[in-house]
């Protein structure tokens, strides 16, 4: 019987890795409020600004918010983001999924 739940455990975070990655939508926005929670995303643009967070980074590009766990992004670099609308503190923002680094 556990190997039957843990068969049925594998198959269903597989189909929700599988939505994860089905194309995600290359945009050009001015807000986020034309998305919706969940919606996975890919845009680049010029970093505005960096605050370091204790467990990662927040990214500001053309006035939207990207959330990324990692510390080694500066201002003035071109980004590309592949991300996640989330909502946070009752505003959306982007949870960065890949964020390279493009010259």
């Amino acid at each position: 019987m556990r190997k039957l739940a843990l068969i049925i455990a594998v198959i269903g975070i597989g189909a929700l890795i599988g939505c994860l990655v089905v194309n995600p939508v290359e945009i050009e926005f001015q807000n986020l409020s034309s998305f919706i929670n969940g919606q996975l995303i890919v845009f680049e643009g010029i970093v505005d600004e960096v605050k370091e967070l204790r467990a990662g980074s927040l990214i500001i590009i053309d006035e939207v918010k990207v959330f990324c766990e990692c510390h080694n992004i500066h201002a003035g670099e071109q980004a590309r983001i592949e991300g996640i609308v989330e909502k946070f503190d009752g505003n959306l923002r982007i949870k960065a999924l890949v964020l390279s680094i493009t010259q």
